[in-house]
């Protein structure tokens, strides 16, 4: 039996960030390793709350961790994997830990000290109970051994997937409509933090006249800097602001966009880059962080600290329709080599290697 401890796969739709990965990733491990049997576990806390995920599969079973019982409750589990940041401490058995990337860690200045030290502090003491660690790219592999002095063999990169029959191209006539509605845009989705990198994307879009702006996502704390940003430049009137979407329009809009923006200075993964990709909309990219990984090399990558990198990659995208027929080909091509199929099997991969199960 493999334990995979998933609390943060609990509460109510949209599941979208971590939520929405574990489910996607567990999910397709359940499905593709039905001789598996696969003990679902929620810290008691989260249990209490309800809305947890119960996946239908027969390979299936829920459990409830409270430590130091957990032995017993997980009696004949060869892994304990926590796919969010809580470990416990028990069973003594092999434990894996995802860690999703150290922005609360390294960078304080997109952070609240509160939110630095309460992270920080999960995040060591879970390292610190766990043998091997999971992460989303090479980028945060490296990351995670050089702050904590991991060896190499105890970090194993797992790169994400997207599922090409939820995010697919959108019908024409859906394109037209949605181009008639709210004219030629750009997309850019993501929760309104500094780390987003939202304002030099507006600064860019300012002297691009003939593009709207379609910003995606609940503000947060960088909410104020977009709000200046939009009144600074002018963009106010050529930005629609959206939040709360569901996921059928939110394809749609993806799909009728001339273009994806991911200006993002650091993401331990950038998952936003694969499913814009696999609704056939050309992506320009940050080049920071882990986004190269993600993109592969079906996306413009520019510096996105500066406005006018941004500016001229969405110039030529927009502009250049073989350059944008290009990049919604192989951005398709790649979508679909990046299945959650196939991050399970390299998932189950590192399960075989570090537990022998």
């Amino acid at each position: 039996m493999i334990a995979l401890e998933v609390s943060s796969a609990a509460g109510k739709p949209p599941f979208g960030g971590v939520g929405g990965t574990i489910r996607a990733l567990a999910g397709e491990l359940l499905a593709s390793d039905r001789a598996t049997e696969y003990a679902l576990c929620y810290r008691f806390g989260r249990w209490r709350r309800g809305d947890l995920w119960r996946p239908a599969a027969e390979n299936a079973r829920v459990r409830v961790l409270v430590d130091p019982c957990n032995g017993m409750i997980l009696r004949g589990a060869r892994l304990l994997h926590s796919m969010g940041v809580y470990l416990p401490r028990t069973p003594r058995i092999t434990k894996l830990v995802t860690i999703h990337d150290l922005n609360a860690v390294r960078n304080v200045d997109w952070v609240t000290q509160s939110w630095h030290e309460k992270r920080s502090g999960k995040i060591e003491l879970s390292i610190s109970r766990a043998d091997h660690v999971m992460t989303y790219s090479a980028f945060t592999a490296n990351e995670i051994r050089e702050h904590y002095s991991l060896a190499a063999e105890r970090v194993h990169p797992v790169l994400l997937g997207v599922d090409c029959a939820r995010f697919a191209p959108p019908a024409p006539e859906v394109v037209t409509a949605l181009r008639a509605k709210h004219g030629d845009y750009v997309i850019s989705i993501g929760l309104l933090t500094p780390r987003k990198n939202f304002a030099t994307l507006i600064e860019a879009m300012a002297r691009l006249p003939e593009l709207r702006l379609v910003l995606v996502g609940r503000g947060s704390d960088g909410e104020a800097e977009v709000e200046a940003a939009l009144d600074r430049t002018g963009m106010r009137a050529r930005t629609l602001r959206m939040t709360g979407l569901p996921e059928s329009e939110l394809v749609a809009l993806i799909g009728a966009a001339r273009a994806c923006a991911v200006p993002s200075l650091y993401e331990g993964f950038g998952l936003t880059t694969l499913e814009a990709m696999a609704c056939g909309t050309p992506v320009v990219c940050s080049n920071a962080a882990s986004l190269p990984e993600a993109a592969g090399d079906a996306a413009l990558l520019v510096d996105a600290r500066q406005s006018e990198a941004i500016e001229a990659a969405l110039r030529r995208v927009v502009f250049d329709s073989a350059l944008a027929a290009d990049l919604r080909a192989r951005g398709l091509a790649h979508a679909r080599a990046m299945s959650w199929s196939a991050s399970a099997r390299r998932l189950r991969a590192v399960y075989r290697a570090i537990a022998n199960v």
